[in-house]
Order: structure tokens, then sequence, then C-alpha cells
């Protein structure tokens, strides 16, 4: 913007003092103003370059955890024991020196217990003989740089065990006991020969996805994806000091991490018009900032305009500075929303582009003639081609050449009706692979609009292991229908066959048999009868699941009653049923068998003494809780989970009839339903089952 200065031509008349006068009380007030404003805007020019310095750091390191994430994912999705050949592939295609400027190089660090680095050793000396494990230490386990690249100026590191100094090795396990990214305090690199201010970043990567507690996280570890950084090349890497009006220092607490608040510094100014301090909690580090104003900030900020104002400016050149201030400020705000909208954008295009890379399944997007635009990951890798390999080409590549003149009618069909479905509902669907292997699929496809053209979204999942595990289940349930049929039908025959012999043979010889030869025969009779109740038990759990039970309007208040009557009666049993739900729609067979089951087994353990029986019930949302209670002898802790197993007894047969399997029919019943069971005992007086039923809705 460029100023005019009004020298007078000829002499001014009063009426031009007047305006003189007037335009030297308007050129104080503008004087002012101004001087304000510049200042104002200083300040406000300073906090951007702060706010700006912070963020390309921050949004820098975010950038290198993408990386570092990414090859985890890879670790995970091809194999936790990575060769060096891949890992060198996979670095090259990161294109760490062009893509990631300023990381020092990309590793993986493997988690080596004592007891397997002997193991260890030799896999990784078959290609590496001289690879080595240094320097010594005291623990018992191991964490060494296995893989590093580019290798050639990384060589030092190689072998290299963090467990051997404390802010490598506190960062791993923090990194392992939280799932999460994390950096070291700074250390020294041992690639460094300038011994400058560095640190390392890990991502963990685990054998398993069930990593809920520190315990599974520490139990399924495997190791890190690393990358050594050195301070002054990431700032270099990051920041241009030609692009910016600020110096800065870095500390990790009391450790300098970086500094260029040094006289030595050409771009440092002494008495900065500007300077603060920020702390950053980077990857589970304090990293305070402190910031000040550069020479350059100085020199580009300097205005001579209040003094050319105040010493000889004009109305009109006031004005027109207010104009331009007007539209200065109006442009900024223009820009600053464009801006503003332009990293919406693109947060939002990197959001949905990680969604894309980043899904388990394979994802294709074509345009309205079916030509392949973009493709992730997966599902090159899915269909065996390589990178970028699919571009260009027709969707139809990978439909069997049996249905490929068939495609473009249904991609057509699609393109009339769009909508959000499942590609081939009611029959089989295949895909071909780049070597012709044909392979099971759900397909998924939507259509959407990307400006002004239509696209299609394409997901893809292999269902092999699907149909195989769908066969196989077929395979058991035929196996357990021939099972219930021969334990229904060819066993029990027999079974009732000795019971009636039994009885027989105890009729003959009543009169005349000793009591030892009563008392086998009445075993036999106990234990064939025991057996048959064993075959009926195990027919009926083996029918849980198949037959859910008709659904019917039932009153379980009368329901348990039933149930209690039909048992063995008996002064010294007795029960009471606090339930008031009104009548429920709901499988009355499976819940008749559950309420049986608990109140026989109460029976069945009642002990010396007289038994109550409390039954009780409450509605809830989504279903309803019942508990059946006794006072007898009680269940010890330890045997909680175990007595839900199959003929599990907590005590001799001969003691207590039973097949030790109603729990377990309980239990598979429960599962069916949605529902679940719990005890309380203390082992001493009495027991308290608990369960849930599901609603009706």
């Amino acid at each position: 913007m460029t100023k005019k200065q009004v020298s007078p031509a000829r002499f001014l008349h009063w009426y031009h003092w007047l305006v003189v006068f007037a335009s030297l009380l308007l050129t104080v007030t503008a004087w002012k103003i101004s001087d304000n404003q510049i200042q104002a805007k200083r300040a406000a020019l300073f906090k951007v370059q702060s706010e700006l310095l912070l963020t390309q750091i921050s949004e820098r390191m975010s950038h290198y955890e993408i990386a570092l994430k990414a090859g985890a994912a890879a670790v995970q999705t091809y194999s936790l024991q990575t060769p060096a050949s891949d890992w060198k592939t996979f670095s090259d295609t990161l294109n760490i020196s062009e893509s990631y400027p300023g990381i020092n190089g990309i590793g993986i660090i493997y988690h080596i217990p004592k007891s397997e680095l002997d193991s260890f050793l030799i896999q990784q000396r078959k290609i590496r003989p001289n690879f080595a494990i240094h320097p010594q230490h005291q623990e018992q386990e191991y964490w060494p740089i296995t893989y590093i690249e580019p290798v050639e100026h990384n060589m030092k590191a190689v072998g290299l065990d963090m467990a051997f100094e404390h802010n490598r090795f506190s960062a791993a396990k923090k990194a392992r006991d939280t799932a999460s990214s994390q950096i070291t305090a700074p250390i020294i690199l041992v690639q460094d020969a300038k011994k400058t201010p560095s640190f390392l970043q890990f991502i963990p990567f685990y054998d398993s996805s069930d990593i809920s507690t520190v315990a599974k996280k520490q139990r399924h570890f495997v190791g890190h994806i690393y990358a050594p950084f050195i301070m002054h090349k990431l700032i270099k890497g990051t920041l241009k000091q030609s692009n910016r009006q600020v110096v800065f220092s870095i500390f990790d607490g009391k450790d300098s991490l970086y500094d260029e608040l040094t006289a030595s510094n050409h771009h440092y100014d002494d008495k900065p018009l500007f300077s603060k301090s920020v702390t950053l909690h980077m990857y589970g580090r304090p990293w305070t900032f402190h910031i000040q104003s550069a020479l350059s900030f100085r020199t580009s900020t300097h205005s001579s305009q209040p003094l050319i104002i105040l010493g000889g400016g004009t109305v009109i050149n006031a004005l027109l500075l207010f104009i331009f201030i007007a539209l200065t400020r109006s442009q900024r705000k223009v820009l600053a929303f464009a801006d503003k909208v332009t990293e919406k954008l693109t947060i939002k295009e990197e959001y949905f582009r990680h969604i894309i890379e980043s899904a388990p399944c394979g994802i294709i997007i074509t345009n309205h003639e079916g030509v392949i635009e973009n493709i992730n990951l997966q599902a090159n890798a899915l269909f065996g081609y390589e990178e970028q390999e699919l571009l260009g080409k027709k969707i139809e590549v990978l439909v069997p050449q049996r249905f490929q003149h068939k495609h473009p009618e249904y991609r057509n069909s699609f393109s009339k009706t769009p909508s959000r479905r499942q590609m081939g509902l009611g029959r089989e669907v295949f895909a071909v692979t780049k070597q012709d292997d044909e392979f099971p699929a759900e397909i998924g496809i939507a259509q959407f609009k990307a400006g002004n053209d239509l696209k299609v979204l394409a997901t893809i999942i292999d269902m092999t292991e699907h149909v195989k595990m769908t066969e196989e289940l077929k395979r058991s349930n035929k196996e357990l229908n021939d099972f219930a049929y021969v334990a229904s039908h060819d066993l029990k025959a027999p079974l009732r066959g000795i019971m009636q012999l039994s009885t027989w043979i105890e009729e003959d010889i009543i009169d005349f048999a000793n009591e030892e030869t009563k008392e086998n025969l009445s075993l036999l009779k106990s234990r064939t009868a025991r057996l048959e109740s064993l075959l009926e038990d195990l027919l009926a759990y083996s029918r849980v699941g198949r037959k859910g039970g008709e659904i019917q309007l039932a009153n379980v208040h009368d329901l348990v009653l039933n149930i209690f009557d039909l048992q063995p009666s008996s002064e010294n049993i007795s029960m009471t049923c606090d339930i008031t739900l009104p009548e429920i729609n709901t499988p009355i067979a499976p819940l008749e068998t559950i309420f049986r089951n608990l109140i026989g087994n109460a029976i069945k353990h009642k002990g010396e003494g007289k038994l109550m029986i409390d039954v009780s019930g409450q509605e809830h949302i989504t279903h309803y809780q019942f508990s059946v209670a006794d006072n007898g002898v009680g269940i010890d802790p330890k045997y909680h989970q175990q007595i839900f197993e199959l003929f599990k007894t907590l005590k001799p047969r001969d003691d207590v009839e039973g097949s030790g399997m109603g729990l377990s029919i309980i239990k598979k019943l429960l599962d069916y339903h949605k529902g679940e069971i719990n005890v309380i005992s203390d082992g001493v007086s009495g027991t308290c089952f608990t369960f849930t039923w599901p609603k009706i809705l």
C-alpha cells in the first residue's frame, strides 16, 4: 500500500487553514488510532506465528505417528515376525526422506523374553551373521532394535537394547501398557556423531485384539514400530526460518531439546517485542516452548505510518488509510474464512482417506462406467494386485469370466435404482483374483455423488472361511442329531430292559438273598436309573437352541408353584414365591426347565435341618431378573465356575442322585436366550442363583 504526502501548491487562504487545522486534529487522532492498531496487529501476528509454529510441529508429529501406525498395521496384518526384506520394502514404499523429512529412520523393536533369546539370535543370524544385542544389562527381558531403515546411517542402532537405558526403557514400557504412541525423554542416539538432543517414538503392536487390560497388553505384546529423531533435523524438516518470524527453544522438563535463543543465531533478538511460554503434552512428555519474536519480526512489522500521519498527513490520506485498513480487515477475514474452510475440507479428506485405508475389508470406488478410480490396500491384497495396478481398469476384471457378460447389465440396473444394499442378496456371489482363483464374497454397494459425478462404493469381504465354517457347522449338527437319535432310541431301550430284569431278580431272590446281595441289586437299579437320567439330560442338552420353545402367555408365579408341587414332598422342605409380575409372553419350556433344575438342586443338596427355598423376581426395562435362594449346605466359592461344566458334581453320585448336567443345561439355555446366571454362596450357609431372562417386546 503506497502512501502519498500532500504539499501545499500555493499559499493557503483562511479556509485552507481551517481545513489544515481540521486535518491536524484528525491526523493526531488518526496517529493514535494507527499506532494502537499497529501494536495490536503485531500482537496478533505474533500469536498467529506462535500458534502456527506449535500446530506445524504437532501436525508433523501426528504425520510421523501415522507412518508408525501404518507399519504396525502392516506387521499385524501380514506377519508379526516380519523378514528384514519385507521391512525394507515397506520402508521404501513410505519414501521416508521425501514424505517424512526430519525422521531419522523407521524400524522394529521386538520384545524377547530371556527364555527365547537364543532362538531369536539364531533366527536373526541366518541372514545377518553379525547380529548382536548390545549393551549388556541386568533386566530379564530384551528389547532390541531388530530392523531399521535406512540402515546405512543407522547401523550402530541395529541390535541396541532399549532395556539398557532408563529413558528409552520407561517410554517403551509405557507405550506397551497404554497401547498408545509414546516418546522418550531427551536422549543421545548412538548413530548421531554430533551427540545432539534426540528422542524415540514408539507404536506398540500385539498378537491379539483383546488388550482391554494392562495385563492383557503385556501378555499379547510383540514389539514396537519406532522412529529415532534428531531434534535439530526434525525442526529443520518441519520449519524454515524464512517462513516464520519467531525463534524458540524446547525443553522437556529441565532438559533442553532445541534452542534458537542464543546470540549466535542471527535471527535472535536480545530485546524481543513479544515472548511467551507454552507447554504441550507430546505423546507422554511435557514439551515447553519458549517463543519470542525474531529480528525479522521487528523489521517486517515496523511502520513509519504513525509518524507520517502525525507530521504531514492530510484528511484525504487519513480517509484513504481508514478505507485501506477497512478493506484489509475485510480481506483478512475473507482469507481467514477461506483458510478455515480449506483446512476443514483437508481434514475431512484426510479423515475419509484414513477410514478407507484402515477399513478391515476391501473397498473399491468406481465411476458410473465401472472404471476403478480408487482401491484400498486390503482390496489389492484380497485380489492379489500390486498398488495402482487396478486403477483405470473395468470392475469386470474382478468378476468370474462366466458372469462378466451379465455384469454391465447389473451395473446399469443399479445405476437406475441405486440403494445401499448387499450385492446378490439371496444367491452366491463370487470374485476372481489376479491368479484366476475364485472365492465366495460378500459385497456391499452404495452410490454417492462426488461433485457432479456419480460414484459407486463397493465393500468386499472374503467369505471362504465363513463358508467352510458353515459347512462344518452343518456336519456337526447332523452328527449331533444322529447322537440324539441313538441316545433317545437305541440306548434307552436296553437300560429299561436292565431295570426290568433287576426288578424280576429282586422279586425271585427276595426271600433268601443276604443283605449284601440286596444292597448290590438296589445299587444296580439306582445306577441304571441314573444312566437313564443322564441320557435324558444329554438329549435335553443337545436340543438346546434347536427348539426355542413356543411363546405363550405365562404366569411365572403359578409356574414356580406347580414345579415345586411336583417335587418329592417333605415336612422339612418349604418354599416361598415372591413373584408379583403380571402374565408375560415368553417361551415357557426353557424357563420351566431352568426353574425345575434350580429348585431340584436345592432339594437334592439341602443338608441337615429344614430347607427353606425363596424364589423372587423383578422386572427391568429390557429383561426380567429371577432368584432362587436356599439355606442349604452352600457351594464353596472356588467351585462357582466349575458347577456349570458338564457332569460336574460336588458330592459322590451315590450320595446325591443326579447326572451333573442340570446347571450345564441351565447355562446353555441362558446363553441361547441371551441371558446370564451367577451364584452367590460362602460355601457354608445357603446358595442364591440369580439369572436374567429376556423380554419378548
